[in-house]
């Protein structure tokens, strides 16, 4: 079953999603407004879909040069510059590039060559935020249960996989298609992936940046180049 992507998310009916989804949205805006507020900045969206965070932050920013890239987007915006490609954006013209709900979608060589691009676009100084789902800790189980109801399906995870995942931290294996799937994603792993690559200058929790990440859904990156 097919469900439109802003009604998994900000639109969806399970209250508890909805209100993962928006507080992401607000916090992605508020993490911006404090590190470029009242300046004149160019930002890309890597994967940026519909354009729907483009689009908000157009409303926001009146002095922001705002770029999505997304493969697959075949929509035009007036808020936003719209490419399929990574290679029309010039060597150090970049101030934030975004990256969020999507690293968990890509293979080794397709983030590779992501980092890649980023350390070439970024200026001194420039950021890279990253948000990516937390596949683990109790709220495993509501989000497995609010997938069930909204695709009318089963669960991907045995029994066994969502009480080592919920309960001990260990994560299961990944599926087989980790384009439609966050089936065993581990953002632990992924956090240490991205220290090697750059500086990590802020870790940030959704929604409860105060409590533990196995009660959180959503956890964000804010980080720079290491040159």
């Amino acid at each position: 079953m097919k469900v439109a992507y802003d009604k998994q998310t900000i639109n969806a009916k399970n209250f508890f999603a909805r209100y993962a989804h928006r507080t992401r949205l607000e916090i992605s805006v508020k993490i911006i407004s404090n590190y470029f507020q009242n300046k004149q900045i160019s930002l890309l969206d890597f994967g940026c879909g519909d354009g729907f965070f483009l689009n908000q932050l157009s409303k926001k920013f009146s002095n922001f040069e705002l770029i999505g890239y997304d493969p697959y987007s075949k929509i035009t915006h007036k808020s936003f510059r719209l490419i399929n490609k990574m290679d029309v954006i010039k060597k150090k013209t970049l101030d934030i590039i975004c990256c969020f709900e999507t690293l968990e979608h890509l293979n080794k060589d397709e983030k590779d060559i992501l980092y890649s691009d980023i350390s070439k676009m970024l200026k001194v100084g420039g950021k890279f935020i990253v948000s990516v789902p937390i596949i683990g800790g109790l709220t495993l189980i509501l989000k497995e249960i609010n997938r069930m109801f909204m695709f009318r399906r089963k669960s991907d995870y045995s029994l066994k996989e969502l009480v080592f995942a919920t309960f001990f931290n260990i994560s299961a294996k990944r599926a087989d298609n980790i384009k439609t799937s966050h089936k065993g994603f581990n953002f632990q792993k992924l956090e240490n992936e991205l220290k090697e690559k750059f500086l990590l200058r802020s870790k940030i929790y959704s929604p409860f940046k105060h409590i533990p990440w196995y009660l959180n859904s959503n956890v964000f990156y804010v980080l720079e180049n290491k040159e």
